[in-house]
């Protein structure tokens, strides 16, 4: 047996044998928390692998010292937003059981077609980071695409919710038929009830849109929520500033429509110059140099 096929096995070894260790010894100590993954909104990935991460978690404050203050606090915000919720030591812990499972599968289905170490260990590295960022770039795109999600149903919300006051009924009131009347009970929905519960707890008004500006984070409900501070504190009609916000936010969408649009004569420039272009070429010039060739200028030319 050669030097290098004992490489090899001793590297299985280690990769399948001693994260199998290492999950039983952990295993062991169980603590005393909840594993069900109910009402956690978490990713399918994640919720399927949810119970080790409970148990893995209690050891992850040597990987969270691994991070910034400021990553730990951008990771919070991520998890706020999306709604998952989680921890940091859950999010570790998902990053490192992610990047053991990706590695192991990756060298298991390697070795299926070969037993080269200059294939095996490029992938097993490649797989074991993609397996670590795995959770962080997921909660990343699930916030941004709840954001997206509020932005665009925030202005008829808040048209709903001031055709409802004019008609009568208080703020508190119209909000609630707001979250009755929606059926995909979506992120918004969402805000808005968590916002009702808070006034039913003792929150005032602009101390609850405050928190629910906090759990949102975007520039346009931050506006919104400043406006209405703004109007309770100085006693004007807060139906005004309903309107005026969501005119706003109307206009802001459609601006950042049109800078889309505009962007996209630019963006079209690579895929023209790199895969139209050349093909053009190809179907123009070919069968002018074919005609050439056959009529014995190309031996001319040679």
């Amino acid at each position: 047996m050669s030097g290098k096929n004992i490489l090899i096995y001793i590297f299985i070894f280690l990769v399948v044998i001693v994260p199998y260790l290492v999950l039983q010894i952990l295993f062991s100590s169980k603590p005393h928390l909840n594993v069900s993954p109910e009402g956690r909104n978490l990713p399918p990935l994640l919720r399927l692998i949810w119970k080790p991460l409970v148990y893995l978690s209690e050891p992850m404050d040597i990987v969270l010292k691994l991070f910034s203050s400021d990553v730990k606090t951008m990771l919070e915000n991520y998890l706020k937003v999306a709604d998952i919720k989680m921890n940091l030591k859950q999010l570790a812990a998902a990053s490192v059981f992610l990047s053991v499972s990706f590695m192991v599968l990756s060298v298991i289905l390697v070795l299926c077609f070969t037993t080269e170490g200059l294939v095996l260990f490029p992938v097993a590295v490649i797989a074991s980071i993609l397996g670590a960022m795995y959770p962080f770039t997921t909660i990343q795109d699930l916030a941004q695409k709840r954001q997206k999600k509020i932005l665009k149903t925030l202005p008829f919300s808040l048209d709903l919710i001031c055709s409802a006051m004019r008609s009568g009924i208080d703020f508190n009131a119209s909000v609630n038929h707001l979250v009755r009347s929606d059926k995909e009970n979506g992120p918004l929905t969402v805000e808005f009830s968590r916002m009702l519960q808070n006034l039913q707890l003792g929150q005032t008004r602009v101390e609850a849109i405050n928190a629910m500006a906090s759990r949102i984070q975007m520039e346009e409900f931050n506006v919104f929520a400043a406006a209405v501070s703004h109007s309770v504190s100085a006693g004007t009609s807060i139906i005004d500033t309903l309107k005026i916000q969501a005119k706003e936010m109307r206009r802001a969408r459609f601006n950042a429509a049109e800078r889309k649009a505009a962007r996209a004569a630019s963006a079209m420039i690579f895929p023209i110059v790199v895969f139209i272009m050349p093909a053009m070429v190809l179907i123009i010039a070919a069968p002018i140099v074919m005609q050439v060739i056959s009529s014995g200028a190309g031996d001319f030319l040679k």
